[in-house]
């Protein structure tokens, strides 16, 4: 067999840039690795198997190797005494034949079983490049270097270096005893006796082998489902588990490939159930009990000599005996994305770990869990027969995982393509995900680049080709360039849904750096204060609206005149920009969402997580040449993100809807005539059915944004019918628009509509309040993990240290607040919140903000705001409870509402006020929010049925017979009356709807009603209704019944 060397970069030398060479001590838990790899028959060596499709080439690989292994000094070590030192020479790169590859039985290579660091100044590292199909690059470290999480993290470094991209760099010089130093020991580990059994049973023997399984579909709590599954192999009455735990959780800052993995020693009993192993598993790390110090404290204290016959004489009574410390060690090194180990023509398919053969344990077992799938390696000791044990072993895991029926991410239904339509439908899956070392720009470039002359961007009057969209943010990005615009630098973007507010958001990103949409409808005030909130200095806005961030310090550049018509970047603009193209782990957007402090919190998305949504979400829209994405959600709204990306990276188009969402746009979107794909909150969907509008030629629909209950699923799925895909996602703006999803079929009986299961390259877990995982069917806090996560809340590290949590396991999540259980077939279920946030129409609102805004006003001593469910359309409103300051004016509930829409946005303007002498309490002195009534059960029988479509005629308001022209008073107060639920005689000129109980929803509706039921033609047709509305102005202001008169009115005499 031949064999060669690929090494870049080997020379010594005294670090990178000419600093000191890294170097640590060897940590106790090192001392006794070392000493086991010197008995005969031992590899303490770890190894990573990343396999996948494609060539690597040797050099490029070596180069590679080299430059990560400079930012990973932790793979250049040699020992020198009782020291780690940077040698300053690469880990060597070993070309060797594959073909000989057993995949199952991992035999073959002897490459494989050369052991590493036995020595001094021996290298602790090597990297293995298998010749053959499929490619096969396996990375080596002794185990007294590196734990399995440290040879992932360098592995990961490899692959970013030949993609190209900068280092991440691990090179903190702490150890694990170190790290329990600066914690805090949790005591001393009890002493383990040679007491436990094997659980492959037979005879010792010095034979030492590994085999492989690969389980398909998702497996929460594996550790523990393997480690009951052992337990039952084990003749007598169970195990003893040894489970190593990454230590890294109590440092997340530390970036480290050392040996940070310290035990957890677990008794199972034979046929106790996996989730109470799973629950004991996670009281001991609650308990911190992995941070106790163990015997190989007192070993360290010896010469290496003389450990070693220490830890051999062990072996020699543990295999004379067939009894050991533990019966098995069961390591789970967490989740793995393929996608961080791909580069060039090689795309990972998969990755698994060989754990070593432990010279006083029996068996290893090391956990990988990739999307779709679980990768398990069993190591085991023992005679002749000892591979068929390990089978044997692995039947028995697979069997306890197979049982759990686990939740799939979840099919796409096929769907008749219309005419024309070219390629395939893009399938999900890792196969079709784009990979993540790129960004949105790069997937919209190559579009660019194939269909230049294909729409874009589509309107009445409207439309962009591809190359129009490129070129004009092309100018964009040139012009923020040559502004000083830096990579990750914020700024904001004040424009309608529109095709130059389109050009704006892609010009930012283009420049490198991060859009920061600001909602048009918000006051002056909140918009000076978001552009302040995020520091942004410069902000891309439409003529319009301009006015609005003037008292905000930035310098605001009109969006007519750097993406107009003649907009071009010149060759020195096009020069910076292809030197300013965006990373995976630059920041991408800033969307803010309500903040509880009063103060609205900043959320940090970054373009891998972005990339990644608009990957997967891409075949739930059927995105394709032929879609036509309307463009309908709030620019500030990040469910948006999905009607702006993904259709444009798959070669469709946005159909941008400008304005208020009003029943006439929403006809419009409803008829398919520009649009054919949809994006709607339950709210929009109920108020479409109850308008009578019902959609034609829509392809796919996806509802977002609030629980969707069973009764909207319903209308909605027959309203839609069965051609059109209806999807259900659900997700914080923290997870990046969606981290799970639900395709909506026939109703099953539950109260509301699935949210589905996580989506490619995101997990989730159901936890307790002592952070403990929930049964199925019981109902636990949601925490998301996975490439979706934000980087937290801008210039808030308090807030991101109390949302962004540690698992137990390492992994990084966010507390959603939201609880959920977990269904049968593995799906999630909305089950509410842990705290008093709301969802107002799709929009996240926290009550302490509005609550914090009442009570900056001069005449509000206290106040309390909740949600309270309308007895008509059942939505949520916010309902605020004033408590007057002593010798204030009269109570004034237009006067608050008006003075709050000047510093919030109407989501954050409560529905109903009303004065109240004090705020109920509870024992403790705290508001008592259960006892506020509901405003909605105050108002009398409606005087017609809220769905019908007969006009109501009840008496005219008073003043009618001074208001103009027959009829009209008397049938707009008639519909005021049927949707606000209140009596007609109670109406006159000045009532204001917003002050009866109307929300944004409401107005609408009313405005629907009145283009069906006014007599004569006045507002019937589409050129009318718009009219009208621009005869009325302003929906969001104060809306009296003599002002929507006066409008009928001056159109009927333009009639």
């Amino acid at each position: 067999m031949s064999r060669q060397h690929a090494t870049a970069g080997g020379g010594a030398g005294t670090g990178t840039g000419g600093r000191a060479a890294f170097r640590r001590p060897v940590s106790p838990t090192e001392w006794s690795y070392l000493a086991a790899a010197r008995l005969g028959g031992e590899l303490l060596v770890l190894q990573l198997v990343v396999e996948g499709t494609g060539p690597i080439d040797a050099l490029a690989l070596g180069r590679a190797v080299a430059e990560a292994s400079a930012s990973c000094p932790g793979s250049r070590l040699v020992r020198r005494g009782r020291m780690w030192v940077d040698s300053g020479r690469s880990p060597r790169v070993v070309v060797a034949e594959g073909a000989s590859f057993d995949r199952t039985a991992l035999t073959g290579p002897p490459e494989l079983r050369t052991p590493l660091a036995r020595a001094e100044n021996r290298p602790g590292c090597e990297v293995l490049l298998l010749s053959g199909e499929p490619g096969t690059v396996v990375f080596r470290a002794s185990h007294a270097v590196m734990d399995l999480r440290g040879v992932s993290l360098w592995a990961a470094e490899v692959f970013r270096a030949l993609r190209g991209e900068p280092p991440r760099g691990a090179a903190d010089p702490l150890t694990d005893y170190a790290l329990l130093e600066a914690v805090g020991r949790a005591g001393r580990r009890p002493r383990l006796g040679l007491d436990q059994r094997s659980p492959l049973g037979g005879r010792p023997g010095s034979g030492s082998v590994w085999r492989r399984r690969t389980v398909a579909g998702r497996h929460p709590a594996l550790a523990a489902k393997v480690a009951a599954a052992v337990a039952e192999a084990v003749p007598g009455p169970g195990a003893r588990i040894m489970v190593p735990v990454d230590l890294r959780r109590h440092g997340p800052g530390v970036s480290s490939t050392a040996n940070l993995a310290l035990p957890v020693f677990l008794d199972v009993p034979s046929g106790q159930s996996a989730n109470t192993v799973q629950r004991r598993l996670l009281g001991a790390l609650a308990s911190r009990r992995e941070l106790a110090a163990g015997a190989e404290a007192a070993l360290a204290r010896l010469p290496l000599p003389a450990a070693a016959a220490l830890v051999g004489s062990s072996r020699a009574a543990a295999s004379a005996r067939h009894r050991y410390p533990a019966s098995a060690i069961v390591s789970n090194a967490g989740r793995l994305a393929p996608a961080d180990f791909q580069a060039g023509e090689f795309t990972a398919t998969t990755v698994y770990a060989l754990p070593v053969h432990a010279p006083l344990v029996p068996v290893g077992i090391a956990l990988l869990e990739l999307p779709g799938h679980v990768e398990i390696v069993v190591s085991g000791r023992g005679a002749a027969d000892v591979g068929e044990r390990c089978e044997a072993l692995l039947d028995r895991i697979g069997s306890a995982l197979g049982a759990d029926t686990p939740a799939s991410f979840p099919p796409v239904p096929a769907a008749p393509r219309e005419p024309g339509a070219a390629g395939p439908l893009l399938a999900p899956g890792p196969g079709g995900l784009p990979p993540l070392d790129g960004s949105v720009v790069q997937l919209f470039r190559a579009q660019v680049a194939r269909r230049p002359d294909a729409p874009a961007v589509l309107g009445d009057g409207l439309r962009w080709s591809y190359a129009e969209l490129d070129r004009r943010s092309d100018a964009v990005a040139a012009g923020l360039l040559a502004r000083g615009v830096r990579r990750g630098e914020v700024v904001g973007v004040l424009a309608d849904r529109s095709a130059p507010g389109l050009a704006g958001v892609w010009g930012v990103l283009k420049a490198g750096a991060a859009f920061l949409p600001v909602d048009v409808r918000n006051p002056a005030r909140r918009v000076e204060e978001l552009l302040r909130d995020a520091g942004a200095r410069i902000c891309l806005a439409e003529a319009a609206w301009c006015d609005r961030a003037r008292g905000s310090g930035c310098t605001t550049l009109l969006l007519e005149h750097v993406a107009g018509d003649g907009a071009t970047a010149d060759e020195r603009g096009r020069a910076a920009l292809a030197a300013a193209a965006p990373g995976p782990d630059d920041l991408a957007y800033v969307v803010h969402t309500s903040g509880s402090t009063g103060r609205p919190k900043g959320v940090e998305i970054e373009h891998r997580s972005l990339t990644n949504v608009v990957g997967w979400i891409a075949p739930f829209m059927r995105c394709d040449e032929e879609t036509r994405a309307a463009y309908s959600f709030s620019p500030a709204f990040d469910l948006s993100v999905m009607q702006i990306f993904p259709p444009l990276v798959h070669g469709g188009a946005v159909v941008p809807v400008p304005g208020e969402l009003d029943h006439v746009k929403l006809r419009e979107l409803f008829s398919g005539r520009l649009a054919n794909t949809l994006g709607l909150t339950p709210t929009h969907l109920d108020l479409a059915w109850r308008l009578g509008i019902r959609p034609t030629g829509i392809r796919a629909l996806q509802s977002g944004g609030e629980n969707l209950t069973a009764a909207s699923r319903d209308r909605a799925r027959v309203s839609f019918g069965p051609d059109c895909l209806f999807v259900n996602v659900y997700g914080p703006t923290e997870a990046t628009v969606a981290c799970t999803v639900a395709v909506v079929g026939d109703g099953t009986g539950r109260p509301s509509a699935p949210i589905g299961v996580p989506v490619h390259r995101t997990s989730v877990a159901v936890l307790d309040e002592r952070g403990h995982e929930v049964p199925d069917g019981e109902p636990g806090e949601l925490h998301v993990t996975g490439v979706q996560l934000a980087r937290g809340y801008l210039g808030r590290p308090d807030l991101t240290a109390e949302r962004f949590v540690y698992l137990p396991d390492g992994r990084r999540a966010y507390r959603t607040g939201d609880l959920v259980l977990r269904l049968p077939d593995g799906q999630l279920e909305y089950a509410g919140r842990i705290d008093s946030q709301v969802k107002i129409r799709g929009h996240r609102v926290e009550p302490g903000e509005v609550e914090a805004a009442l009570t900056a006003l001069p005449d509000v001593a206290q106040a309390a705001v909740v949600a309270r469910r309308r007895n008509d359309t059942g939505a949520q409103a916010l309902c605020a409870f004033v408590v007057p300051v002593r010798g204030a004016a009269a109570f004034d509930e237009a006067g608050l509402r008006a003075e709050l829409g000047r510093s919030l946005p109407s989501h954050l303007v409560p529905t109903v006020m009303r004065a109240v002498t004090r705020l109920p309490e509870t024992a403790s002195g705290k508001t008592d929010r259960g006892a506020l009534p509901n405003p909605f059960d105050e108002a009398p029988a409606p005087t017609g049925a809220a769905d019908g479509p007969e006009p109501a005629t009840g008496p005219r308001p008073a003043g009618a017979a001074d208001e103009p022209g027959p009829g009209a008073a008397a049938v707009t107060a008639g519909i005021w009356a049927r949707v606000l639920r209140c009596e007609a005689t109670d109406l006159d000129a000045s009532s204001d709807f917003h002050a009866l109980g109307g929300d944004s929803l409401a107005v609408l509706e009313m405005l629907a009603a009145l283009g069906r039921e006014l007599p004569g033609r006045e507002l019937s047709g589409r050129d009318a209704e718009q009219r009208f509305l621009a005869r009325l102005g302003p929906l969001s202001g104060t809306l009296t019944l003599g002002r929507v008169v006066e409008a009928v009115e001056a159109l009927r005499s333009e009639s």
